[in-house]
């Protein structure tokens, strides 16, 4: 649990405190511990909703994500279209279909989550050495050619990453505030003893409590805390960027 934000244990307690009261007082430790989990449950229902709930870089990240989607529709797009061209040479249209295979197959990757599309973009600028004559070959509305708008697709991607890793950095940085900690830290530590307590009842011969009890009771707080470290492990993964060509410049 000690990965858990102020937001998931505010979801934890009313979780805990409010769908599950019947199942929590079913045992003594569950009775004495009640009152002093609300007393922590109204203290961080007091911090304004903004301060647990707004994710940092939202709109930059909106912002990213419609100019990744945007290229990425045009690319797909324009493929399709000189594939499907009856007077253009096989040659061409062969050179779409490996571009379109390559960096935008279906309209339903541009739908995956920031993480995902932040990782297919470091998987995609490995491919633009290899395609090269391929982009440089099919020309594109305006002017350009399709190297353009693939490096501008994958630059989106490189920023949607930047920006979800200032975020972890942000998030971190908020819960270790001096306002917020304290109280994080000692949510966290009466729910720990809790935990204890309960399990050292569970174990007294001839207790009255069904099997799965403390399973049950934890169940939701248990699946925010895998969740929240799964977020974690994703956002913090080593870049291989330093092996890569130099970015294009983002615009959010």
């Amino acid at each position: 649990m000690r990965n858990m934000t102020l937001g998931d244990l505010r979801l934890s307690l009313r979780d805990l405190l409010d769908t599950r009261v019947d199942e929590l007082r079913l045992s003594k430790t569950g009775k004495l511990y009640e009152p002093r989990l609300r007393r922590k449950q109204h203290e961080i229902e007091a911090i304004p909703e903004p301060a647990l709930t707004q994710a940092p870089l939202a709109a930059e990240l909106a912002s990213t994500d419609e100019r990744h989607d945007g290229f990425g529709t045009g690319i797909h797009y324009l493929c399709l279209a000189v594939e499907a061209h009856p007077a253009l040479p096989a040659a061409k249209k062969n050179a779409a279909k490996r571009i379109r295979e390559t960096f935008v197959p279906q309209l339903g990757v541009l739908r995956r989550p920031y993480a995902d599309e932040a990782a297919a973009a470091l998987d995609a600028r490995k491919e633009l050495d290899r395609l090269v004559f391929d982009l440089k070959a099919i020309a594109t509305p305006g002017g350009g050619d399709l190297l353009a708008w693939v490096s501008d697709f994958i630059a989106a991607g490189d920023s949607i990453d930047s920006l979800l890793r200032e975020r972890a950095k942000l998030l971190a940085g908020a819960e270790n505030a001096a306002i917020t900690a304290p109280l994080r830290a000692s949510t966290l530590g009466l729910l720990g003893r809790f935990r204890d307590a309960l399990r050292d009842e569970l174990e007294e011969e001839g207790s009255p409590l069904p099997a799965g009890h403390e399973a049950s009771l934890f169940s939701y707080i248990d699946k925010l805390s895998v969740h929240r470290a799964s977020a974690a492990a994703q956002s913090s993964a080593p870049s291989e960027d330093a092996t890569l060509p130099a970015r294009a410049p983002a615009q959010a």
